[in-house]
Parts: structure tokens; sequence; C-alpha cells
């Protein structure tokens, strides 16, 4: 197996949560939403191998992009796969080849992980011309 330094190979597979649904429809692209989305669950044998404490910060990399977020512990996940919403941080490592389908591979995306000590990936570097909406507002480009 590969050490940490060189990364983890894992499988991500996405899912819809409801929390982080229930935060975007709250608070938009808000803190809540991030909480919600930048998060990987992990299987603990993963976890050891990378010498990561549940909570610690992974950079995920794969052919298509790169995000940092939260690995969380979780005894139901298989050693290799890695569990994550499907959000803008999933999104940034979905890989798309129109000759194999006409839609973007968003359930099993090829990723190394490598522990790391950065912070997550702000929602401003995901969308070009990120401004975080504050609901309710009187910003006419909320409108």
């Amino acid at each position: 197996m590969s050490s940490p330094k060189d990364g983890t190979p894992l499988a991500i597979v996405t899912y819809q949560d409801i929390h982080q649904w229930v935060a975007r429809q709250r608070d938009g692209l808000g803190d809540a939403y991030q909480q919600h989305s930048a998060k990987v669950q992990l299987s603990p044998a993963d976890l050891k191998h990378l010498g990561l404490n549940d909570g610690a910060s992974v950079e995920l990399k794969s052919k298509a992009g790169s995000v940092v977020v939260k690995a969380k512990s979780d005894p139901a996940c298989q050693e290799g796969i890695g569990y994550m919403p499907a959000s803008l941080y999933s999104n940034r490592l979905a890989s798309y080849n129109p000759s194999i389908s006409r839609l973007p591979n968003l359930k099993r995306i090829e990723v190394r992980a490598v522990p790391t000590e950065k912070d997550i990936t702000p929602l401003s570097n995901l969308l070009p011309n990120f401004e975080s909406p504050v609901p309710g507002s009187d910003d006419p480009k909320l409108t």
C-alpha cells in the first residue's frame, strides 16, 4: 500500500444529504452548507493508514481537481471507499468525458487522499465570481 505522503487511493461515492440540503435552503451557500458539504466519511482503517484523527483535514486529488475537506470516521465504510455529500466539493473532483457518458462521473470518483494542514477549500474557490448570499438581503443580485 502507498505511504500517506504519496496519498491513499480511494473511490468516492456521492450521496444526497438532508442536512446539507436544509442548510442550502435556509442559508444559501453559507457556513452551514460548507460544514455539511466539505467532508468525506472514511473507514477507521483508512484514517489510521493516513495518520489522521477524526475531523482532521485531508486533501482529495483527482484528475479533474482537488479539494481540502474534513475526514470523518465511519465504521460502516468499507476500506478504500469514501462517502461525500453531492456538493460543489464532490463536483470539483468529478471528471467528464462525453465519449464515455453524457453525464459527469459523480458516483465513483477515483482520488488520492493526502493528509494536509491546509484549511478547508473555501466555497469562493469552487465557483467563479462567488459572493456569499445573505438570505433576505436587499442585494439586487439575489432577485
